[in-house]
């Protein structure tokens, strides 16, 4: 048997709704919408496990773990699953500390990439250009690595997301609001000029849909949010460029031209400052060391980083031959990385 979570799927950290009382098929909570709808309930990983909030057991995989039915499966997920979503659930218990991964289970997060693929020269609703980090290579490579373990038991790669135990930051949460914050020291991120940082965080709190929610009746709605307590969630720290550590970093942050992010703030106009969660962000970088320092940019220039179009298109080749290795692109899809790397009009001169 398999199952192969795709990068967009949305129920990696908890329960959802659908055959409840008062379920959407179109409702979830993000991070500025729909908090108080039941989606982060408990059980968040596939392990049977005791929430230490309630004391209740349980996990989402306990039915076919009695009877030894587990699916062997990847949970591919963007950066904003992580940050609109309190992802990290998925693999932590209820404290925030790590878990082992069942031996059927592997997880993995496309570094800087974003709920939707979009358009590098175009900003929608957001502040920035909006992310077009393309998860679709890595997840062609991961579908190879899972047929082959299911086929012939080849073990797939080891898992890639941030851990708490490394390369975290957990949401700082802010009561009454139903989000948290991640704090832009602990994250690591650059002060960018132009950029607004907010560090608003989608949070998982225990809340109280009634007496009779596991019948699929939810009886209390709204639920009251006073005094509500929090399950710990993280995201990814960043390096000096504001680009994830943790995860598959694919050669658009491996070897960057800009910064991008798995979360977005709106402009002015769309509920500015608001989240703006499918699309994320891409900053680009100056070309020249003169312009970025003239802009008060902190992150190196292009031809600081490269020196010239060959540098570039060698950092490039280097990135997308070691993730070949790794396991996380396929020989078609490194060609492909390649060619349009020695096409872009990056230093071009």
């Amino acid at each position: 048997m398999t199952d192969a979570h795709p990068s967009t799927e949305l129920r990696t950290n908890g329960f959802w709704c659908h055959t409840h009382r008062h379920s959407s098929e179109s409702w979830n909570p993000q991070n500025r919408q729909n908090h108080l709808y039941p989606e982060g309930v408990f059980p968040f990983a596939h392990q049977v496990l005791t929430d230490h909030l309630t004391g209740k057991t349980a996990g989402r995989d306990e039915l076919s773990l009695a009877n030894d039915t587990c699916a062997k499966r990847f949970n591919i997920n963007t950066a904003s699953e992580y940050w609109v979503k309190a992802c990290s659930l998925l693999h932590t218990d209820t404290q925030g500390n790590d878990l082992p991964d069942p031996d059927y289970a592997r997880f993995y997060m496309i570094s800087g990439s974003s709920h939707r693929v979009g358009d590098s020269t175009k900003r929608g609703a957001g502040q920035q250009f909006t992310n077009a980090v393309d998860p679709i290579a890595a997840e062609r490579a991961l579908l190879v690595a899972l047929d082959a373990w299911v086929t012939d038991g080849t073990m797939p790669p080891e898992s890639r997301v941030p851990r708490a135990s490394e390369n975290a930051v957990f949401a700082v949460p802010q009561p009454g609001s139903q989000t948290g914050i991640a704090p832009q020291a602990e994250l690591g991120w650059p002060t960018i000029p132009g950029v607004t940082y907010n560090g608003v965080i989608t949070t998982r709190y225990l809340l109280d849909f009634g007496e009779r929610f596991e019948e699929e009746i939810v009886s209390n709605i709204p639920p009251s949010v006073v005094g509500c307590l929090t399950y710990p969630n993280f995201v990814s720290k960043v390096d000096a460029d504001g680009n994830e550590l943790a995860g598959i970093r694919l050669p658009e942050v491996a070897a960057p031209i800009a910064t991008t992010t798995g979360w977005a703030l709106r402009r002015a106009g769309f509920g500015e400052n608001d989240g703006n969660e499918a699309e994320g962000q891409h900053i680009p970088f100056k070309a020249t060391k003169a312009e970025r320092i003239e802009a008060g940019d902190p992150r190196q220039s292009l031809e600081e980083r490269y020196m010239d179009h060959d540098g570039y298109v060698a950092e490039v080749t280097k990135a997308a031959q070691r993730l070949e290795s790794e396991g996380f692109l396929l020989p078609v899809d490194v060609q492909k990385y390649i060619e349009e790397a020695q096409a872009s009009d990056v230093l071009r001169i």
